[in-house]
């Protein structure tokens, strides 16, 4: 969804964040951060993991939707 907002294509599914972050923690079994354009995800071996999403006028977007869809759901600004 992120894609879209921005207005990029969206890429082939096959490679999708999933696909990427299990990839990344193979390749990387020393680090505990995966990191692309849209956002960052810190993993925990109990398997847990926060992620801060670093495009904030997209979380904007992605938050009117939801608003819009289902009133009363987050927050009041």
């Amino acid at each position: 969804m992120l894609f879209l907002l921005d207005g990029k294509p969206i890429p082939d599914n096959r490679g999708d964040v999933t696909i990427r972050l299990m990839e990344h923690i193979r390749d990387n079994p020393s680090k505990d951060v995966y990191e692309d354009d849209f956002f960052s995800i810190c993993y925990f071996q109990k398997g847990t993991a926060h992620i801060t999403f670093k495009r904030y006028d997209l979380t904007e977007k992605m938050n009117d939707i939801v608003a819009k869809h289902y009133p009363g759901m987050l927050a009041a600004r």
